[in-house]
Protein backbone atom coordinates (compact mmCIF):
# COMPACT_ATOMS: atom_id res chain seq x y z
CA UNK A 1 0.00 0.00 0.00
CA UNK A 2 1.55 3.77 -0.97
CA UNK A 3 2.02 5.24 2.34
CA UNK A 4 0.57 8.91 1.90
CA UNK A 5 2.67 12.06 1.26
CA UNK A 6 3.38 15.05 3.45
CA UNK A 7 0.66 17.04 1.98
CA UNK A 8 -2.26 14.30 2.19
CA UNK A 9 -1.58 13.93 5.80
CA UNK A 10 -2.03 17.30 6.22
CA UNK A 11 -5.51 17.54 4.90
CA UNK A 12 -6.42 14.52 6.71
CA UNK A 13 -4.99 15.91 10.37
CA UNK A 14 -6.92 14.95 13.74
CA UNK A 15 -6.63 17.05 16.39
CA UNK A 16 -7.99 14.90 18.72
CA UNK A 17 -4.19 12.72 18.07
CA UNK A 18 -2.45 15.58 19.85
CA UNK A 19 -3.10 13.58 23.44
CA UNK A 20 -0.20 11.57 22.50
CA UNK A 21 2.00 14.79 22.44
CA UNK A 22 0.46 15.91 25.14
CA UNK A 23 0.51 12.73 27.72
CA UNK A 24 4.59 12.58 26.67
CA UNK A 25 5.07 16.64 27.70
CA UNK A 26 2.99 15.64 31.23
CA UNK A 27 5.04 12.90 31.63
CA UNK A 28 7.77 14.87 31.41
CA UNK A 29 7.08 17.63 33.38
CA UNK A 30 6.11 15.25 36.64
CA UNK A 31 9.11 13.90 36.08
CA UNK A 32 11.29 16.95 36.34
CA UNK A 33 8.45 18.21 39.32
CA UNK A 34 9.59 14.94 41.59
CA UNK A 35 13.45 15.44 40.61
CA UNK A 36 12.82 19.29 41.98
CA UNK A 37 10.67 17.94 44.93
CA UNK A 38 13.82 15.51 45.98
CA UNK A 39 16.12 18.73 45.32
CA UNK A 40 14.28 20.45 48.10
CA UNK A 41 14.13 17.55 50.11
CA UNK A 42 17.58 17.67 50.33
CA UNK A 43 18.65 21.69 50.60
CA UNK A 44 16.50 23.18 53.35
CA UNK A 45 14.84 26.55 51.91
CA UNK A 46 14.81 25.42 48.58
CA UNK A 47 11.30 25.43 47.02
CA UNK A 48 9.64 24.83 43.56
CA UNK A 49 9.44 28.32 43.29
CA UNK A 50 12.98 28.66 43.73
CA UNK A 51 14.05 26.08 41.65
CA UNK A 52 11.71 27.18 38.48
CA UNK A 53 12.89 30.90 38.58
CA UNK A 54 16.73 30.21 39.32
CA UNK A 55 19.93 30.95 37.53
CA UNK A 56 18.82 32.85 34.37
CA UNK A 57 15.07 33.11 35.33
CA UNK A 58 16.06 35.35 37.56
CA UNK A 59 17.65 37.51 35.36
CA UNK A 60 14.66 37.28 32.56
CA UNK A 61 12.06 38.44 35.64
CA UNK A 62 14.05 41.08 36.44
CA UNK A 63 14.46 42.57 33.28
CA UNK A 64 10.22 41.57 33.28
CA UNK A 65 9.92 44.04 36.63
CA UNK A 66 12.15 46.82 36.10
CA UNK A 67 13.27 46.76 32.29
CA UNK A 68 17.02 47.44 31.32
CA UNK A 69 19.85 49.38 33.42
CA UNK A 70 21.22 52.57 31.68
CA UNK A 71 24.53 51.83 32.79
CA UNK A 72 26.91 48.94 32.58
CA UNK A 73 28.20 47.87 35.85
CA UNK A 74 32.01 47.82 35.63
CA UNK A 75 32.06 44.23 37.25
CA UNK A 76 29.71 41.62 37.60
CA UNK A 77 26.60 39.78 35.79
CA UNK A 78 23.63 42.66 34.17
CA UNK A 79 20.50 41.66 32.78
CA UNK A 80 22.18 43.85 29.57
CA UNK A 81 23.31 40.35 28.59
CA UNK A 82 19.88 38.84 27.58
CA UNK A 83 17.51 39.58 25.36
CA UNK A 84 14.15 41.47 25.61
CA UNK A 85 11.72 38.53 23.58
CA UNK A 86 11.20 36.89 26.40
CA UNK A 87 11.03 38.94 29.11
CA UNK A 88 8.72 41.04 27.15
CA UNK A 89 5.93 38.23 27.06
CA UNK A 90 6.41 37.99 30.79
CA UNK A 91 5.31 41.72 31.13
CA UNK A 92 2.15 41.49 28.47
CA UNK A 93 0.78 38.73 30.17
CA UNK A 94 1.49 39.89 33.77
CA UNK A 95 -0.58 43.22 32.22
CA UNK A 96 -3.40 41.82 30.83
CA UNK A 97 -4.15 38.67 33.10
CA UNK A 98 -2.71 40.60 36.63
CA UNK A 99 -1.01 37.05 37.23
CA UNK A 100 2.17 38.44 39.23
CA UNK A 101 5.71 37.90 36.99
CA UNK A 102 6.88 34.63 38.17
CA UNK A 103 3.33 33.27 37.78
CA UNK A 104 3.18 34.78 34.45
CA UNK A 105 6.89 33.57 33.35
CA UNK A 106 5.29 30.11 34.30
CA UNK A 107 2.53 29.98 32.61
CA UNK A 108 4.14 30.93 29.25
CA UNK A 109 7.14 28.25 29.84
CA UNK A 110 4.71 25.94 30.38
CA UNK A 111 2.11 26.82 27.51
CA UNK A 112 4.89 27.26 25.12
CA UNK A 113 6.45 24.15 25.96
CA UNK A 114 3.30 22.13 25.52
CA UNK A 115 3.49 23.95 22.23
CA UNK A 116 6.14 22.90 20.76
CA UNK A 117 6.15 19.48 21.96
CA UNK A 118 3.31 19.22 19.73
CA UNK A 119 4.57 21.07 17.08
CA UNK A 120 7.99 18.47 17.14
CA UNK A 121 5.25 15.75 16.67
CA UNK A 122 3.27 17.34 13.83
CA UNK A 123 6.10 18.10 11.96
CA UNK A 124 7.49 15.16 12.32
CA UNK A 125 4.44 13.47 11.34
CA UNK A 126 4.17 15.56 8.50
CA UNK A 127 7.32 14.31 7.08
CA UNK A 128 7.91 10.68 7.96
CA UNK A 129 5.42 8.85 9.91
CA UNK A 130 2.88 8.63 13.00
CA UNK A 131 5.51 6.16 14.83
CA UNK A 132 8.51 8.18 14.38
CA UNK A 133 6.50 11.20 15.58
CA UNK A 134 5.83 9.44 18.42
CA UNK A 135 9.79 8.61 19.03
CA UNK A 136 10.79 11.96 18.03
CA UNK A 137 8.75 13.33 20.66
CA UNK A 138 9.31 10.94 23.62
CA UNK A 139 13.07 12.30 22.74
CA UNK A 140 12.33 15.43 22.43
CA UNK A 141 10.01 15.75 26.05
CA UNK A 142 12.68 13.98 27.71
CA UNK A 143 15.92 15.07 26.81
CA UNK A 144 18.61 15.49 29.14
CA UNK A 145 18.12 19.42 28.71
CA UNK A 146 14.38 19.54 28.82
CA UNK A 147 14.29 20.66 32.68
CA UNK A 148 14.18 24.15 31.65
CA UNK A 149 10.91 23.65 30.34
CA UNK A 150 10.13 23.80 33.95
CA UNK A 151 11.58 26.76 34.47
CA UNK A 152 11.32 30.61 33.45
CA UNK A 153 13.78 30.37 30.70
CA UNK A 154 13.60 31.37 26.85
CA UNK A 155 14.13 27.73 25.42
CA UNK A 156 10.80 27.04 25.56
CA UNK A 157 9.32 30.02 23.55
CA UNK A 158 12.60 30.14 21.51
CA UNK A 159 11.77 26.18 20.37
CA UNK A 160 8.19 27.05 19.64
CA UNK A 161 9.14 29.78 17.58
CA UNK A 162 11.78 27.96 15.13
CA UNK A 163 9.17 25.07 14.58
CA UNK A 164 6.77 27.48 13.74
CA UNK A 165 9.25 28.69 11.21
CA UNK A 166 10.25 25.57 10.04
CA UNK A 167 6.27 25.15 9.76
CA UNK A 168 6.20 28.57 7.42
CA UNK A 169 9.24 27.64 5.79
CA UNK A 170 8.24 24.68 4.58
CA UNK A 171 4.39 26.14 3.22
CA UNK A 172 7.10 29.04 1.81
CA UNK A 173 4.87 31.74 3.26
CA UNK A 174 7.96 33.87 3.06
CA UNK A 175 6.78 37.05 5.04
CA UNK A 176 5.09 35.27 8.02
CA UNK A 177 8.69 33.33 8.15
CA UNK A 178 10.59 36.08 8.32
CA UNK A 179 8.21 38.01 11.03
CA UNK A 180 8.86 34.90 13.24
CA UNK A 181 12.48 35.02 12.66
CA UNK A 182 12.42 38.49 13.72
CA UNK A 183 11.07 37.59 16.87
CA UNK A 184 13.45 35.07 17.45
CA UNK A 185 16.27 37.13 16.77
CA UNK A 186 14.97 39.38 19.41
CA UNK A 187 14.48 36.65 22.30
CA UNK A 188 17.66 34.88 22.13
CA UNK A 189 21.38 36.06 20.13
CA UNK A 190 21.61 32.25 18.69
CA UNK A 191 17.96 33.32 16.83
CA UNK A 192 20.24 34.26 14.54
CA UNK A 193 20.16 30.52 13.02
CA UNK A 194 16.89 31.23 11.65
CA UNK A 195 18.05 33.37 8.95
CA UNK A 196 20.54 30.75 8.14
CA UNK A 197 17.43 27.93 8.42
CA UNK A 198 15.42 31.27 5.86
CA UNK A 199 18.44 31.69 3.48
CA UNK A 200 18.44 27.51 2.97
CA UNK A 201 15.01 27.52 2.16
CA UNK A 202 15.09 30.78 -0.01
CA UNK A 203 18.39 29.27 -1.95
CA UNK A 204 15.68 25.64 -2.55
CA UNK A 205 12.80 28.04 -3.62
CA UNK A 206 15.43 29.63 -6.26
CA UNK A 207 16.92 27.05 -7.41
CA UNK A 208 13.87 25.22 -8.26
CA UNK A 209 11.27 27.66 -9.16
CA UNK A 210 13.18 31.06 -9.23
CA UNK A 211 11.49 32.18 -6.53
CA UNK A 212 12.98 35.64 -5.94
CA UNK A 213 10.11 36.72 -3.15
CA UNK A 214 11.74 34.54 -0.77
CA UNK A 215 15.17 36.60 -0.57
CA UNK A 216 12.87 38.86 1.53
CA UNK A 217 12.81 37.08 4.29
CA UNK A 218 16.10 37.16 5.29
CA UNK A 219 16.49 40.88 6.38
CA UNK A 220 13.31 40.56 7.75
CA UNK A 221 14.29 38.10 10.08
CA UNK A 222 17.47 39.61 10.63
CA UNK A 223 15.46 43.04 12.52
CA UNK A 224 14.91 41.40 15.69
CA UNK A 225 18.78 40.98 16.18
CA UNK A 226 19.75 44.81 15.11
CA UNK A 227 16.46 46.24 16.37
CA UNK A 228 17.83 44.98 20.41
CA UNK A 229 21.09 46.12 19.70
CA UNK A 230 19.98 49.77 18.73
CA UNK A 231 18.16 50.18 21.70
CA UNK A 232 20.64 48.81 24.31
CA UNK A 233 22.93 51.38 22.58
CA UNK A 234 20.33 53.98 23.14
CA UNK A 235 19.32 53.28 26.40
CA UNK A 236 23.44 52.71 27.60
CA UNK A 237 24.79 55.12 25.39
CA UNK A 238 27.27 51.92 24.80
CA UNK A 239 27.05 50.58 20.93
CA UNK A 240 28.86 47.22 22.56
CA UNK A 241 26.80 46.86 25.84
CA UNK A 242 25.81 43.26 25.54
CA UNK A 243 28.43 42.11 24.08
CA UNK A 244 30.62 44.09 27.27
CA UNK A 245 27.79 42.26 29.78
CA UNK A 246 28.47 38.19 28.19
CA UNK A 247 32.02 39.19 28.86
CA UNK A 248 32.34 41.13 32.14
CA UNK A 249 29.69 38.79 33.44
CA UNK A 250 30.20 35.03 32.18
CA UNK A 251 33.95 35.60 30.53
CA UNK A 252 30.92 34.84 27.54
CA UNK A 253 32.01 35.53 23.52
CA UNK A 254 31.88 34.63 20.12
CA UNK A 255 35.02 32.64 18.79
CA UNK A 256 34.91 31.35 15.43
CA UNK A 257 37.27 28.71 16.16
CA UNK A 258 35.24 27.72 19.57
CA UNK A 259 38.35 28.21 21.92
CA UNK A 260 35.70 27.49 24.78
CA UNK A 261 35.76 24.11 23.76
CA UNK A 262 39.83 24.19 23.39
CA UNK A 263 39.53 25.29 27.77
CA UNK A 264 36.43 22.16 28.10
CA UNK A 265 39.32 19.25 26.25
CA UNK A 266 42.06 20.70 28.94
CA UNK A 267 40.08 21.36 31.78
CA UNK A 268 39.36 17.56 31.21
CA UNK A 269 42.83 16.36 30.66
CA UNK A 270 44.01 18.19 33.75
CA UNK A 271 40.96 16.40 35.64
CA UNK A 272 42.21 12.78 34.42
CA UNK A 273 46.27 13.97 34.56
CA UNK A 274 46.54 15.58 37.96
CA UNK A 275 43.40 13.59 39.39
CA UNK A 276 41.13 16.93 40.56
CA UNK A 277 37.56 16.41 40.53
CA UNK A 278 35.94 16.73 37.49
CA UNK A 279 34.49 20.43 35.96
CA UNK A 280 30.92 19.25 34.78
CA UNK A 281 30.48 22.62 33.16
CA UNK A 282 33.55 22.01 31.70
CA UNK A 283 32.66 18.18 30.30
CA UNK A 284 28.89 18.89 30.02
CA UNK A 285 29.94 21.06 26.69
CA UNK A 286 32.29 18.94 24.97
CA UNK A 287 29.88 15.49 25.37
CA UNK A 288 27.03 18.13 24.30
CA UNK A 289 29.56 18.63 21.05
CA UNK A 290 30.25 14.16 20.37
CA UNK A 291 26.16 14.16 20.81
CA UNK A 292 25.32 16.76 18.09
CA UNK A 293 27.94 14.98 15.60
CA UNK A 294 26.00 11.72 16.14
CA UNK A 295 22.76 13.30 16.23
CA UNK A 296 23.42 15.23 12.72
CA UNK A 297 24.94 12.74 11.05
CA UNK A 298 21.42 11.01 11.46
CA UNK A 299 19.78 14.20 10.23
CA UNK A 300 21.61 14.86 7.44
CA UNK A 301 20.83 10.97 6.47
CA UNK A 302 17.39 11.35 6.82
CA UNK A 303 17.44 13.66 4.04
CA UNK A 304 14.72 16.32 5.26
CA UNK A 305 13.99 19.52 3.91
CA UNK A 306 17.27 21.67 3.90
CA UNK A 307 15.59 24.10 6.31
CA UNK A 308 15.92 21.68 9.12
CA UNK A 309 19.28 21.11 8.28
CA UNK A 310 20.54 24.59 7.78
CA UNK A 311 18.69 25.37 11.47
CA UNK A 312 20.43 22.77 13.15
CA UNK A 313 23.94 23.44 11.86
CA UNK A 314 22.83 26.79 12.88
CA UNK A 315 22.16 26.57 16.29
CA UNK A 316 25.17 23.73 16.37
CA UNK A 317 28.25 26.23 15.19
CA UNK A 318 26.66 29.72 17.77
CA UNK A 319 26.41 27.25 20.33
CA UNK A 320 29.98 25.75 19.57
CA UNK A 321 31.42 28.85 19.34
CA UNK A 322 29.92 30.68 22.40
CA UNK A 323 33.08 30.52 24.64
CA UNK A 324 31.46 30.03 28.09
CA UNK A 325 27.45 28.59 27.32
CA UNK A 326 28.84 25.81 24.42
CA UNK A 327 26.72 23.16 23.32
CA UNK A 328 24.87 22.48 26.98
CA UNK A 329 22.01 20.07 27.23
CA UNK A 330 19.18 22.84 26.98
CA UNK A 331 21.22 23.99 23.66
CA UNK A 332 20.88 20.10 22.19
CA UNK A 333 17.12 20.04 23.24
CA UNK A 334 16.15 23.51 21.43
CA UNK A 335 17.66 22.02 18.33
CA UNK A 336 14.46 20.00 17.96
CA UNK A 337 15.67 18.22 14.34
CA UNK A 338 17.66 16.51 16.42
CA UNK A 339 15.31 14.60 17.67
CA UNK A 340 12.98 14.64 15.16
CA UNK A 341 15.97 13.09 12.78
CA UNK A 342 16.49 10.10 16.17
CA UNK A 343 12.81 9.47 15.91
CA UNK A 344 13.22 8.21 12.56
CA UNK A 345 16.23 6.70 12.72
CA UNK A 346 15.73 4.80 15.56
CA UNK A 347 13.25 2.26 14.36
CA UNK A 348 14.50 -1.14 16.24
CA UNK A 349 14.69 -1.96 19.65
CA UNK A 350 16.32 -2.21 21.86
CA UNK A 351 18.30 0.82 20.82
CA UNK A 352 15.27 3.09 20.74
CA UNK A 353 14.31 2.20 24.33
CA UNK A 354 18.18 2.33 25.39
CA UNK A 355 18.15 6.17 24.06
CA UNK A 356 15.39 7.28 25.86
CA UNK A 357 16.12 5.86 28.68
CA UNK A 358 19.68 7.15 29.06
CA UNK A 359 17.92 10.76 28.36
CA UNK A 360 15.38 10.37 31.02
CA UNK A 361 17.99 9.08 33.52
CA UNK A 362 20.16 12.22 32.49
CA UNK A 363 17.16 14.67 32.96
CA UNK A 364 16.53 13.72 36.19
CA UNK A 365 20.13 13.91 37.39
CA UNK A 366 20.39 17.36 35.69
CA UNK A 367 17.93 18.84 37.43
CA UNK A 368 18.66 17.70 40.47
CA UNK A 369 22.17 18.93 39.76
CA UNK A 370 20.71 22.28 38.43
CA UNK A 371 18.23 23.10 41.22
CA UNK A 372 20.15 21.36 44.30
CA UNK A 373 24.02 22.16 43.17
CA UNK A 374 26.70 24.12 42.22
CA UNK A 375 28.16 20.96 40.31
CA UNK A 376 27.02 22.15 36.88
CA UNK A 377 24.86 25.16 35.61
CA UNK A 378 22.05 24.89 33.21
Amino acid sequence: MKQAGPTERRARLDWRVLWRPVVLYAAARLLVLLAFVVAGAAHTGLGLRTATSSWDGGFYLRIARHGYPTKLPAHGASVLAFFPGFPLVIRGLHAISGLDFFAAGVSIVGIAGLAATCGVWLLTRELADTASADRATALFAFAPGAFVLSMVYSEALFALYAIALCWALLRRRWILAGVIGAIGTATRPDGLAFVVAIACAAYVAIRERDDRRSLLAIPISAIGFVVVQLYIWAHTGDAFAFFRAEQRGWNQHFSVFGSGRYEDARSIWHTITQGTGPDWNHIAPLAGCVVFVAAFVALVRWRPPLELIGLTAGLGYLGFASTDVGLRPRLLMVAFPLSMALGVKLRREPWYSLVLAVSAALLVVLAVATAGTLYITP
